[in-house]
């Protein structure tokens, strides 16, 4: 049996990562059922034109996960206990009109719903600056020709480097006072960011601690390079930092991946006392700290936001930046901005990886930064969010009844939903599903399922993915969902 994927070299994911995701959705899918043997790591590493370390990078983090087990001299089989993921769901979903057909558009119409995918935690196409692109690839091209589709410096376009370190000395979210633009590494997307800090910090054995819920992408990459991961919990502050000290003094830590900003998924604004307070931590017990930032450029009310980084005096923070929600995805350029000792490491990684970053969108991005438009658009996204947050939370104010509980966001794109008593999330996902409505259920954001206490019993909501017209629409399929789940469940005696 073919894998039946394929993987997509010219994207921010890292292959290991693409593998891992296509084979654990052909697993929830029924394409590879309990107990079948998987492809050889050689058969499937040729079928996919990729080197074997990608493959056993990808079946060691469904090994982790628990979808796959390796019988000795026989190869890998899918395990008996593997879990279903909710996410083929979705995946199904996205794979065109055909897969479409079972969601009606209402009992007169007969016609088909368009998806709502509120699972995105990503801008929605209304709001791309396309005019803005098109105008910057023009200039780039004009000003550089050729230059612009060349091999560019590994570490990343030098005006560009400067312009970022402008940039994160000068914003609202300062990261350092002064930044030195050698010590600003361009990335193709956040996702290899992280990817590179794991690949010159940790060693196979090396304990990693992760938010939980928290970050999936950020569990493979330290997965994938070999370490040992504990998940750390999240509250209303931030980090449990109790449970970090706890941690780094009873065991050799080496790494925390954090993402103090709105945090993805359940939104906190980590304090300016946890940020200081972490940053102290990894100074005193030895670890490091990679501060994933994504939405700090989106708080709405555009109060200051110290980042970790600004608090680190010893050098144990790497910050990756990512421009990806404030712009677009497909920009894929964000930076790394590393202490000095890495920028060899970094650049030799980097160069062993894809050589460098897209040139042309390092170009636009720099034309964005220094034109001025950038904090225009901001501007107006952090506008639009701000509206549709309050569209969202007035349409589904009217099925509080149900037990649905949330709380008031002030930045960001996304909204954590805390379920009725006895109302799973993969449930209440699946039931949005046959609504037309896509969320995220909180398992997706576990490590794993032995992590104690309820673990499934929140959703995360991306209000600001999807088209204003359409927020009332996703609002009142979540609420109807959760009533007809309700509507099932036995009567207390």
């Amino acid at each position: 049996m073919g894998s039946g994927f394929r993987l997509y070299k010219d994207d921010e994911t890292p292959l290991y990562v693409q593998a891992a995701d296509a084979l654990r959705a052909s697993i929830s899918d029924g394409v590879y059922r309990h107990g079948d043997r998987l492809p050889s790591v050689r058969r499937l590493s040729d079928e996919l034109g990729v080197n074997p370390a990608t493959i056993v990078a990808a079946y060691r983090i469904l090994t982790k996960e628990g979808f796959i087990e390796a019988r000795p001299g026989s190869g890998a089989f899918v395990s008996t206990e593997a879990p279903v993921d909710e996410r083929s769901s979705a995946a199904q979903l996205r794979r065109g009109p055909d897969s479409l057909a079972s969601i009606p558009g209402g009992p007169d119409t007969g016609s088909v719903l368009e998806p709502i995918d509120m699972a995105a935690n990503a801008p929605p196409l209304d709001m791309f600056p396309l005019e803005d692109m098109k105008r910057f690839i023009v200039e780039a091209i004009d000003a550089d020709g050729g230059k612009a589709f060349a091999y560019q410096d590994t570490a990343g376009y030098p005006p560009l480097k400067k312009a970022i370190a402008d940039h994160l000395s000068l914003g609202s979210h300062i990261v350092r006072q002064s930044i030195d633009p050698q010590d600003v590494h361009i990335v193709s997307g956040a996702q290899q960011g992280i990817d590179l800090v794991a690949r010159i910090l940790l060693r196979r054995g090396d304990v990693a601690a992760l938010e939980s819920p928290g970050y999936r992408g950020a569990r493979d990459a330290f997965i994938a390079a070999g370490a040992r991961i504990v998940p750390l919990p999240v509250n209303g502050d931030g980090l449990d930092l109790q449970a970090l000290e706890r941690l780094a003094s009873s065991r050799s830590l080496r790494l925390v991946h954090v993402n103090p900003s709105f945090q993805n998924p359940t939104g906190v604004l980590y304090s300016a006392n946890n940020r200081s307070e972490l940053a102290s931590l990894a100074e005193r017990y030895g670890f490091y700290i990679v501060e994933d930032d994504l939405f700090s450029d989106l708080s709405w009310d555009c109060a200051p936001i110290p980042s970790i980084r600004s608090f680190d005096a010893a050098g144990r923070v790497l910050f990756v930046k990512s421009f990806s929600k404030c712009l677009m995805p497909g920009l894929r350029i964000a930076c790394l901005e590393a202490p000095a000792a890495f920028r060899e490491r970094i650049e030799g990684v980097k160069r062993s990886i894809d050589i460098s970053s897209n040139g042309l969108m390092q170009r636009v991005l720099e034309r964005f930064l220094l034109s001025g438009r950038f904090d225009e658009h901001l501007v107006s996204a952090r506008r639009r969010y701000k509206r549709a947050f309050h569209a969202f939370d007035s349409s589904l104010d009217r099925y509080h009844s149900t037990g649905l509980e949330w709380g008031q966001a002030s930045g960001g794109i996304n909204l954590w939903i805390t379920l009725p008593p006895g109302v799973q999330a993969r449930a209440l996902s699946a039931a949005c599903l046959g609504k037309a409505c896509l969320v995220a259920a909180e398992s997706s954001f576990r490590y794993d399922q032995a992590e104690g206490g309820d673990t499934d019993s929140h959703i995360r909501v991306s209000f600001g993915s999807i088209p204003m017209k359409d927020i009332e629409r996703g609002a009142r399929a979540i609420g109807e969902a959760t009533l007809s789940l309700l509507s099932t469940k036995e009567p207390r005696a």
